[in-house]
């Protein structure tokens, strides 16, 4: 799985492309927060259309705890991902269960709306 981040105006843009790798994964979400911290960014839209499997629900569920374990400050976060990624709301749930708002969805629009930002173009 390849991690790419960006600091952009006002949010970090991370994209998640390749074949999932949960440990990639648990990583990025550390070095999301860190980005965040040393930026002053609150926003976080992470673009995960480029996975190329489906990601399992186990998997979601520990990605939405770790975002909740290894959150330093306040931090929304859209996923966006393939509409064949949206089976399942694991991933969330199990992170605004722990207090982190994180919204998946297959729509960039309303990727952009949960965290109160326009979109580009």
């Amino acid at each position: 799985m390849r991690i790419r981040m960006e600091a952009r105006d006002a949010y970090l843009w991370v994209e998640a492309a390749g074949p999932f790798d949960a440990e990639v994964g648990r990583r990025a979400v550390g070095e999301i927060f860190e980005a965040c911290a040393s930026q002053g960014l609150h926003l976080v839209l992470v673009d995960a259309r480029g996975l190329e499997h489906v990601v399992g629900i186990s998997e979601r569920f520990e990605l939405g705890r770790s975002f909740a374990e290894r959150r330093t400050g306040p931090v929304r976060i859209a996923i966006l991902v393939d509409a064949s990624q949206m089976v399942t709301k694991t991933l969330e749930d199990s992170a605004r269960n722990r207090g982190v708002p994180v919204l998946t969805t297959a729509v960039a629009r309303e990727a952009y709306g949960f965290l109160g930002l326009a979109p580009p173009g």
